[in-house]
């Protein structure tokens, strides 16, 4: 068994794991409050083309667009496959959500989960009890399935590193995030990181939870939704709204680009200070969507990663729809 990843304060404290059940602005970021309704302001300042989108985005929540895949009956996902019978399959979002799937917990069972992850983190932070602020972060990356020592290393190097100030460096990316007035570039890979991992983290350090989860899934389905519009609108690829070109993972089986779309890289010089833009418009969208189609935020996210597993184009011949 591999050796459990402990987070450690500079003053030499261990920490224990807590078992999983279930260019900078001037002035302070501004509350989220004090900017605009969220989602409302950005949205309503940008093309009319993106206000189109969330239109039809909600329209996909009640709608009937079939979308499956084949899940492996091997690896981590074999439990999973043997409920599907090896192929999900879902029509339209709220359908999506309904079949909804992780760790082996449908949507409402997740949810509690994550609620009450939330809800200690959000206690700690308030408290500026940095030893529990780092374990509740084990717990939450367990939770996420992120807690690989070595492909989190990153992730993990930056929470010991900033351990005996992870509180404020929480709230700092969580406000600088939801301020839309303020620039992203303290998110430079040193002082404050972003990616997957830490969008997890971050959407449920935020005691408004107005911050949604993006990862390679929820960025996937959100291009393939876009490329959808493109071509049902009969949008030409250079008339495309800069703000829809969401950032996808560069994994084969989650890229939705086609001959006709193509979507930036996650990843790149400026992974972090991307990550970190891809989560401010995202949540803001997401939001937005949310009230056109009277379903939770959340809910969005959710059917958006189910429907991100798998949205590259299969091959014509191909059995999988």
């Amino acid at each position: 068994m591999a050796e459990p990843i402990r987070f450690a304060v500079r003053t030499g404290r261990e920490m224990t794991g807590l078992g999983v059940s279930s260019a900078v602005t001037a002035q302070a970021p501004a509350s989220f409050s004090t900017v605009a309704p969220y989602g409302r302001a950005r949205i309503d300042e940008n093309h009319e083309q993106i206000r189109e989108f969330c239109r039809f985005l909600a329209r996909e929540w009640r709608g009937s667009r079939h979308h499956s895949y084949a899940v492996p009956s091997r690896g981590k996902s074999s439990a999973w496959s043997r409920t599907v019978d090896g192929k999900w399959s879902a029509f339209g979002l709220a359908d999506a959500v309904s079949k909804y799937a992780w760790s082996g917990r449908n949507f409402s069972e997740n949810k509690v989960e994550s609620d009450r992850l939330a809800a200690d983190l959000q206690s700690a932070m308030q408290r500026n009890s940095n030893n529990d602020v780092c374990e509740i972060l084990r717990a939450i990356m367990h939770w996420g399935g992120v807690d690989n020592k070595h492909r989190q290393k990153g992730t993990f190097e930056w929470i010991e590193r900033n351990a005996d100030e992870i509180s404020v460096k929480l709230s700092h990316a969580v406000d600088l995030i939801k301020d839309e007035r303020a620039s992203l570039d303290p998110f430079d890979g040193v002082n404050l990181i972003m990616n997957s991992t830490m969008t997890r983290i971050v959407s449920l350090a935020d005691p408004e939870q107005k911050l949604v989860i993006y990862d390679g899934r929820v960025g996937g389905a959100l291009g393939f939704f876009v490329a959808r519009f493109t071509e049902e609108l009969e949008i030409q690829p250079y008339d495309v709204a800069e703000k829809l070109l969401f950032a996808v993972d560069r994994e084969a089986k989650r890229s939705p680009e086609t001959k006709r779309i193509h979507f930036p890289a996650l990843f790149g010089k400026a992974r972090d200070r991307c990550h970190a833009s891809m989560v401010r418009w995202a949540s803001q969208l997401i939001w937005q969507v949310a009230r056109e189609c009277q379903a939770s935020p959340r809910e969005i996210e959710a059917a958006l990663f189910m429907w991100g597993y798998r949205v590259a184009e299969e091959p014509e011949d191909s059995p999988c729809g």
